[in-house]
């Protein structure tokens, strides 16, 4: 099964959007996802501040910034699930 991790923060548009794309991806492919918060770690938000939303994929980065249908559906053929 594939597993994400989104990292992104709350009052960020195109982290709504990249969460509403994972939803709508659910309906055609099974996956974990895990959602963090970078303003609860000052490590993540010094990373991430200007980069969000992160999607990350069995610790390899794979997206950022714009993450909607059409890119989730290449990225996960590119990693071959």
């Amino acid at each position: 099964m594939l597993n994400f991790t989104l990292y992104s923060k709350a009052d960020c548009p195109l982290c709504d959007k990249a969460k509403a794309a994972l939803d709508e991806f659910r309906r055609e492919c099974a996956f974990e996802l895990e959602v963090i918060n970078i303003e609860s770690d000052a490590t993540l938000l010094e990373k991430y501040r200007s980069d969000i939303p992160v999607l990350v994929s069995n610790g390899a980065e794979i997206a950022r910034h714009f993450i909607g249908l059409e890119k989730l559906r290449v990225l996960v053929k590119r990693i071959g699930r």
